[in-house]
């Protein structure tokens, strides 16, 4: 059972019982008045015909006594029945005279005490015959005659208070049927109503605040402001759904962009690795080729030169693998002092094949008798030189030129590549060193320079592009061997 109905009938019994409650003492209070007139009227009656007794029967004649109660009987007396008692020779209240022939009379002791005692006695009788009771004495009040004893009967004033009480019982019931209908009607209207449209708003939010209809605001202003809160709240709550959804898909494409995003990786670490051992696989291969021709032409010597720079690299190329293949990661940098000369004069030996196929020609710069040491991992920085005469030998036309510098200032040391090219546009300065950025079309990863970026840094120093009047110039910087 609802709330509205359950104070439906809490509001229509209360309404009931107060109304039969206030009919009932309405009724009690008016019997209580009018018997109350009752009596008043009898005491009335019984003076005025006690004072009539006297002056008929002065001395208490019982037979003037009966003369004079039937003369005032006749005219005075309705509902009424009244008996006279004389006083006998012996003292003791005898019959005088009794307007109710009907039922015999009877001496009550109020009569023998309003006689003794000399005053009006007045009591109510209850039972089969209700009445007000009424003793009177008669005579002087030093020598009593008798007493008279009135009785005037209450039952009709009874039973008109009965069906007094039935006729207000019925229609107070009916008032009260009424108004508990009425008070339903209206806790339906101004209570069930409201509820029951929240009710079903709230209900219909179960799947969703922002599917769910907005509470319509019905009933007292009570009810109107409790819906607009409910209104408020759902529209907080619609809107903290749709940040959530919001911050889900964000979180999803987040977790999918990592996703690609570690794809992006393991293709650029793929690419980066076969890019490094491609490239010194590819000038292996031209070195085999002027092995073999100069194991034909020039004998023994030149062979074994190239055979060391051909051992050099393939053992190189063996560290890159067996890192990667232990670790997944380049192969950790091991620092010794090396002469920076030394390096450039060992890789532009080795690129001698790549260099006289592009018809480019590469030179060291400044006294060879000078060395320049550094504290870095040569395997490292051959890479580094490597990548870099390659993209300068792929940029050069044919009778380029390529020069390599080295140098100390401090603790740093410093190798530069510069060429004689046509140089880099902006757009191209701005990206350099982005993974896959390439102006070779298909020909080209884009991995180089950020592979040796990387290296250089991991070396402890950094590799630089750096503004020249004309081609490209880049310099390496590596610790000096002896800063700290």
């Amino acid at each position: 059972m609802g709330l509205s109905r359950r104070l439906a009938i809490l509001a229509a019994g209360m309404a009931i019982a107060l109304v039969l409650v206030v009919t009932e003492v309405s009724l009690s209070l008016s019997e209580r008045s009018r018997l109350e007139d009752l009596r008043l009227e009898a005491m009335a009656v019984a003076s005025t015909l006690a004072d009539y007794l006297n002056r008929a029967a002065p001395s208490g004649d019982p037979a003037a006594l009966e003369s004079a109660l039937a003369t005032w009987a006749g005219l005075h007396l309705r509902q009424t029945s009244a008996t006279v008692y004389a006083r006998g020779k012996t003292g003791r209240l005898g019959l005088a005279g009794a307007t109710d022939s009907l039922t015999p009379p009877r001496l009550a002791p109020e009569d023998e005490r309003a006689f003794t005692g000399g005053q009006e006695v007045v009591w109510q009788e209850r039972g089969d015959r209700p009445a007000w009771r009424v003793a009177e004495p008669l005579g002087p009040r030093k020598h009593l005659s008798g007493v008279l004893s009135l009785r005037i009967s209450t039952a009709r004033l009874l039973e008109w208070a009965r069906d007094e009480r039935r006729r207000s019982y019925l229609l107070a019931s009916i008032a009260a049927i009424v108004l508990g209908a009425g008070i339903a009607w209206l806790t339906s209207r101004w209570i069930g109503t409201p509820l029951q449209a929240l009710g079903s708003a709230m209900v219909a939010a179960y799947a969703g605040a922002s599917s769910g209809p907005p509470a319509p605001e019905l009933g007292p202003e009570e009810f109107r402001s409790l819906a607009r809160r409910y209104n408020e709240l759902r529209g907080a709550l619609a809107r903290r759904e749709r940040e959530s959804d919001a911050r889900a898909a964000l979180l999803a494409l987040e977790e999918r962009a990592r996703g690609l995003e570690r794809v992006a990786l393991v293709d650029e670490a793929s690419t980066s690795f076969a890019h490094e051992i491609g490239t010194p696989l590819n000038t292996l291969n031209g070195h085999f080729q002027l092995l073999h021709e100069d194991l034909s032409a020039n004998g023994a010597g030149d062979a074994a030169r190239r055979v060391d720079l051909v051992l050099g690299q393939l053992e190189r190329v063996s560290g890159i693998v067996r890192a990667w293949l232990t670790r997944g990661a380049w192969p950790q940098p091991s620092a010794r002092p090396v002469d920076l000369r030394e390096v450039a004069r060992r890789m532009l030996e080795f690129m001698e094949p790549s260099l006289a196929g592009a018809r480019v020609t590469a030179t060291i710069d400044g006294a060879e008798d000078h060395p320049v040491m550094a504290r870095c991992d040569p395997d490292l920085v051959e890479q580094i030189l490597l990548n870099l005469l390659k993209n300068a030998v792929e940029a050069l036309p044919p009778g380029g030129r390529i020069t390599l510098g080295a140098g100390m200032q401090g603790d740093t040391c410093w190798l530069t590549i510069s060429d004689d090219g046509p140089g880099m546009r902006e757009e191209v300065k701005k990206q350099i060193f982005n993974p896959f950025a390439t102006t070779k079309g298909p020909l080209g990863t884009g991995l180089g320079l950020t592979v040796s970026r990387r290296l250089a840094r991991a070396l402890g120093g950094d590799l630089i592009h750096e503004e020249a009047g004309s081609g490209t110039r880049w310099r390496l910087t590596l610790p000096a061997l002896g800063a700290t």
